[in-house]
C-alpha cells in the first residue's frame, strides 16, 4: 500500500465491471487506462479471471475489475469464471454494469439484472456501442430498461469504449464513488496482473486473433519461464490444447501459423516490457486440461471439487 500520500485527502476504492460476453467490458477497461491489460477478442468469454486495471487520477484511485462475460455455465471451468465475475461484485464500491445496445435486452440482461437486485452497490448502467444505433432506438432501448429495473441504476451512461466516446463522464462519476482512503498502489501503476499471466494473455489473443475462424476455446497458455538478459526478455509459453488436430491448427503448414502467432505476441510484449523480446512458443495436446486444479490456479480461478 502506497505510504506517501495524506490519507485524509485520497480516496480509493474497488470497481466491478459486470456484463454478458462481449458487452466490450475489457475494451473499456483499456481505454479508461489508456494502456492494455485486458485482451480483447470478437470471441465470446475472452476474459477468464478477474483483471485489475489501476487507474490514478488525483486524489483518486480507481481499482477496475474486468471480469468474466457472464453467460450460462454448462461446465466446471464455465461456473468457476461466472463465480469469479459474481464475486467481484460482491466485494466492489460500485458497479459498472456494461450492455451492448446493439444486442439490446436479453435472457442474460434479465438475470443480471435480478441478482443486481440483491446488492446494496451504487450501480451504473452503461449502453456501450451506442453508435451503432440511430438515436430513436436508443431512446427506446433506455425506456424499456427503466420500466424493467426502475430504480436500480444510479446513472445511466450511453457510451463507445471503443471510440472513447462518453468515457469521461463514466469515469467522474465512479471518481465520486470512492470511499476515503489511503492508495493502494502507487500511482504510476496501470494493472498488478502478474506478468506471467498478462504474457500469457498476449500470446492468447494473438491466438484467437489469427485462427478464430478455425479454433475453439480449447487452448490455454502458460507462460513456462522468463530470463532476464542485456536489455532483452527471454519467454518461454506452451500452449495447450485437448487435440492433436487443434495443434495442426495452431502450427499451421511448416510452422507458419506459429510464426506468425509468435511474430505478433512478441511485437506486443516488446511494447509492454520496454525491450527485446525473444519468445519460444512450444504446442502441447493435453486431454482435459480445463478440468485439472493446476490450470485454475494458473489464471486466478478457484478450484471446486
Amino acid at each position: 500500500m502506497q505510504e506517501d500520500k495524506d490519507y485524509n485527502k485520497t480516496k480509493c476504492g474497488f470497481v466491478a465491471l459486470i456484463g454478458a460476453t462481449n458487452s466490450g467490458k475489457s475494451t473499456l477497461l483499456n481505454t479508461i487506462l489508456a494502456t492494455k491489460v485486458s485482451i480483447t477478442s470478437h470471441k465470446v468469454q475472452t476474459t477468464r479471471n478477474q483483471i485489475r486495471g489501476i487507474k490514478t487520477d488525483g486524489d483518486t484511485q480507481m481499482i477496475f475489475i474486468d471480469t468474466p462475460g457472464i453467460f450460462n455455465p454448462k461446465g466446471k471451468f464455465d461456473r468457476a469464471m461466472v463465480s469469479s465475475a459474481w464475486s467481484a461484485m460482491n466485494d466492489s464500491d460500485c458497479i459498472i454494469f456494461l450492455l451492448d445496445a446493439h444486442k439490446g435486452i436479453t435472457d442474460t440482461f434479465n438475470n443480471i439484472v435480478k441478482k443486481l437486485r440483491t446488492v446494496q452497490t451504487p450501480i451504473a448502467l452503461c449502453l456501450n456501442k451506442v453508435d451503432l444505433l440511430e438515436k430513436d432506438e436508443l431512446l427506446k432501448l433506455t425506456s424499456k430498461i427503466m420500466e424493467i429495473a426502475p430504480d436500480l441504476f444510479k446513472e445511466v451512461f450511453m457510451i463507445s469504449a471503443l471510440q472513447n466516446d462518453g468515457v469521461n463522464e463514466l469515469i467522474d462519476w465512479v471518481k465520486n464513488q470512492m470511499p476515503q482512503s489511503p492508495f493502494y498502489f502507487d500511482s504510476d501503476i496501470k494493472s498488478d496482473l502478474p506478468l506471467e499471466l498478462r504474457l500469457s494473455e498476449i500470446t492468447r489473443e494473438k491466438v484467437y486473433e489469427l485462427l478464430h475462424q478455425e479454433l475453439p476455446y480449447a487452448i490455454s497458455i502458460k507462460t513456462d519461464r522468463i530470463e532476464e538478459g542485456n536489455n532483452s526478455l527471454t519467454v518461454r509459453q506452451t500452449i495447450y490444447t485437448s487435440s492433436e488436430n487443434h495443434k495442426s491448427i495452431i502450427i499451421g503448414a511448416k510452422g507458419s501459423k506459429l510464426k506468425s502467432i509468435g511474430t505478433k505476441a512478441r511485437e506486443e510484449m516488446a511494447l509492454i516490457v520496454g525491450q527485446k523480446v525473444n519468445l519460444f512458443l512450444f504446442v502441447k495436446v493435453k486431454e482435459n486440461w480445463r478440468d485439472t486444479p493446476e490450470f485454475f490456479t494458473d489464471i486466478g480461478l478457484e478450484f471446486k471439487k
